[in-house]
């Protein structure tokens, strides 16, 4: 079990250039509780340092920008104040990331204890080389399966793992959702796709496969972006098995009740 005379902390440095809020906060939280590490204990902050720069250039889905808004009370009658949150991210982007940040930790001591390991910046200029942080590249994930997506001008090959995609998807339905993207923008021979893909199982993984090619394909033309969002592939799906509770069949499946 981790106590704090056996804990070894790193420092991180994360870019938030066009990384959506809450996908962004949920994974530095996790780093901050120290969720990445084996020893993870819950009752001990076992959480590194994270820093997190470009914090004017993160991104919110959908209609956000003017739909939410971020609330606090005077404590005085009547003293509700709003704004939206275009307004306050354009103010106070950092500030943004810290509350999100703060909304997914322990509501407790032991919480605001881990969020003290934060920083955030506006710009990349920061003040912790003496640190030497480690880059942090956060990924896209569906379920549970991670996957890394590497396009190059081409004739239209898929490797995964260093394997074909017909030796390694031996359904053809998985097949044709890894193939979506490219179908719908016309570009199945005009790119070599190269993918390094973990974890889940292989529906998962063909999702995540998906949405890491859709996005690269918005990173070689903006253009594409109207058509792939329109049909869900830049949408990740977070969706996992919940875990079974104790007393219970299932995740929620109670036992049947007997009076005798």
């Amino acid at each position: 079990m981790a106590n704090a005379q056996t804990i070894e902390r790193k420092w991180y440095i994360v870019d938030a250039t066009d990384m959506a809020l809450g996908r962004l906060a949920s994974q530095v939280a996790a780093i901050l509780r120290g969720k990445n590490k084996p020893q993870y204990t819950p009752h001990v902050d076992t959480g590194d340092f994270v820093i997190v720069i470009n914090s004017d250039k993160v991104a919110l889905t959908g209609k956000k920008l003017d739909q939410k808004m971020k609330r606090h009370h005077t404590l005085y009658m009547g003293g509700l104040k709003e704004v939206k949150y275009r307004k306050f991210i354009a103010e106070h982007s950092d500030d943004a990331i810290y509350d999100a940040v703060k909304g997914m930790l322990p509501k407790n001591s032991l919480g605001r204890k881990m969020l003290k390991k934060l920083r955030v910046y506006k710009d990349n200029v920061h003040s912790h080389e003496a640190q030497q942080p480690e880059v942090l590249k956060l990924v896209e994930k569906r379920k549970k399966a991670i996957a890394r997506v590497r396009l190059i001008p081409g004739g239209g090959q898929i490797v995964i793992n260093d394997r074909s995609m017909d030796d390694y998807f031996g359904l053809g339905t998985l097949k044709l959702i890894v193939n979506q993207p490219l179908a719908l923008t016309g570009t199945t021979d005009k790119f070599d796709v190269f993918v390094n893909v973990k974890g889940g199982g292989f529906t998962g993984q063909a999702g995540a496969i998906r949405h890491g090619i859709a996005r690269a394909l918005c990173e070689a033309n903006i253009a594409y972006r109207p058509a792939l969002k329109k049909e869900g592939y830049l949408t990740r799906d977070p969706r996992m098995k919940e875990r079974k509770k104790y007393g219970l069949k299932k995740a929620r499946r109670a036992p049947q009740f007997s009076k005798r």
